[in-house]
């Protein structure tokens, strides 16, 4: 009997857990590359829900540092040359939300797509 009870606490507990909280940060790889002689981060675009909480790992292939930059969620990285770094952030505002390389404006970034709840 007491075992019993225990696993329909515990079945409960799953059943009614948040799968929000149990599928942890949404995890995305983008990496700095050139492609027809433009240097760019791939990929371009990036979708993820309100509130979800967002890991990036950055990859630089390039000889010179590079910059990543997401102003609405006060990213601002530097990523070494031939080197990665990761970044961590709540995506708490809805919206599409420019990233940048922020030391070579004229390279080509992309945008995060943050759906509304």
């Amino acid at each position: 009997m007491l075992i019993g009870m225990i696993v329909l606490v515990a079945v409960m507990m799953v059943v009614t857990q948040d799968p929000s909280e149990a599928a942890g940060p949404k995890k995305f790889t983008l990496i700095n590359v050139v492609l027809d002689g433009t240097k760019i981060w791939l990929p371009g675009s990036i979708v993820v829900h309100q509130g979800d909480e967002v890991e990036l790992t950055l990859i630089n292939k390039l000889e010179v540092p590079h910059g990543f930059k997401i102003d609405v969620f006060g990213i601002e990285s530097v990523i070494a040359a031939k080197s990665k770094s990761t970044v961590k952030f709540t995506a708490k505002t809805a919206g599409v939300h420019p990233y940048i390389c922020h030391l070579h404006p004229p390279h080509i970034g992309g945008q995060i797509q943050v759906i509304a709840k």
